[in-house]
């Protein structure tokens, strides 16, 4: 089984996301940095279709997409929680769903954690960083919120890179290791995988039983600091913390996973926990 953890396929609301709508000035997140991922273009993006999404999902040998839903606010966009439970009854057994929330709604953001648990979604999305005003992962407003999804048995997703947030304390992996020793029950994946703060996101890892890294597309960048660190690890410690994903749109699947495949994991075993059985595991698939 190969499960990619992070996608946003060109569904209902998803397809008004800056990575998607070239109606938005800027759709490439990053070049408000001055830096450009220079996302590619293929048919599921650019026809925005979901009948080529799966046929590309069933040509890289994707069984399951995790769809993560986003409450942030413009340009980064909204993705209602009804959309993401819409896709997965449209395509039963082909994708889990995570719901958004935004840390900053209190008592709102507590009934969104409800209404996903309700509506059968497997965990809760926080972009802290790209929330207004900008928080850190562990910002006494969101403990109540961590609270919940521990009680519900929903895994929370924090995603965390250089490019959340004001300045780079925002990605810093001890807000997440603070958190994470305050819940233990509560499992906690990382898209991004808090870089560039690569070292010091495995040792979390290394530390406590209850973070995965889903380094997604930095994974697939070979001059970027550190990136190497996170197979390392895997080769070492890590190996049923590390979990596969694509980041699309930014990647396309099969891309992906053919450079995932080509990463210096020590063995298959080790590959394929990565690709799939951890991420299999954590979503009791």
């Amino acid at each position: 089984m190969i499960v990619d953890f992070r996608i946003r396929p060109p569904y209902r609301d998803f397809t008004d996301l800056h990575i998607f709508s070239p109606r938005v000035p800027n759709p490439d997140p990053v070049k408000a940095h001055g830096l450009s991922l220079n996302l590619p273009e293929y048919k599921s993006r650019s026809e925005l279709s979901m009948t080529h999404l799966i046929a590309e999902m069933d040509e890289a040998g994707i069984d399951v997409g995790v769809v993560h839903g986003r409450q942030s606010p413009s340009p980064f966009g909204t993705v209602s929680s009804d959309t993401v439970a819409a896709i997965v009854k449209e395509y039963p057994g082909r994708f889990v769903g995570f719901g958004g929330v935004d840390g900053n709604r209190g008592k709102e953001a507590l009934e969104e954690i409800e209404k996903c648990h309700s509506l059968g979604l497997r965990g809760i999305c926080f972009d802290n960083g790209f929330s207004d005003p900008p928080l850190h992962n562990d910002d006494a407003k969101l403990m109540p919120l961590y609270q919940l999804c521990s009680d519900l048995g929903l895994i929370a997703s924090l995603t965390s890179s250089i490019f959340l947030g004001p300045d780079m304390s925002y990605c810093h992996p001890i807000h997440v290791q603070r958190m994470a020793l305050a819940f233990p029950d509560l499992t906690i994946v990382v898209p991004h995988a808090n870089w560039p703060w690569t070292t010091l996101a495995c040792s979390v890892v290394f530390q406590t039983n209850n973070v995965h890294l889903i380094p997604d597309f930095y994974l697939n960048m070979p001059n970027t600091p550190g990136s190497h660190e996170y197979v390392r690890s895997a080769n070492y410690f890590m190996s049923y913390n590390l979990l596969f994903g694509s980041s699309y749109p930014v990647r396309p699947f099969g891309q992906s996973v053919e450079q995932f495949r080509a990463l210096p994991f020590d063995s298959d075993e080790i590959l394929n926990r990565a690709l799939g059985e951890n991420a299999a595991r954590i979503l009791g698939l």
